[in-house]
């Protein structure tokens, strides 16, 4: 699993995800789609129509594993290359 819904900041439906890298950095994100807020999930089936794109943060372990992204509201800050 890398990302999953925030059911308490009303974020569902993450999917369909890349990841980047910034050219010799350590930096990752993760780029996604998920329903549109704040009304995607009470639009029962036709909330798959409705999708907004984000981006996230990304953070590895020591060892190379994905740490789980909590997808936010917010995105993230000015991209620092």
């Amino acid at each position: 699993m890398v990302i999953t819904k925030n059911a308490g900041a009303c974020i569902y439906g993450t999917g369909h995800n890349s990841v980047i890298q910034i050219p010799g950095k350590d930096k990752w994100y993760i780029i996604y789609h998920r329903f549109a807020y704040p009304d995607g999930i009470k639009m029962g089936s036709a909330a798959g129509y409705h999708r907004e794109v984000c981006i996230d943060k990304m953070e590895l372990t020591s060892d190379g594993h994905i740490i789980l992204v909590r997808p936010t509201h917010r995105g993230i800050e000015q991209l620092d290359y």
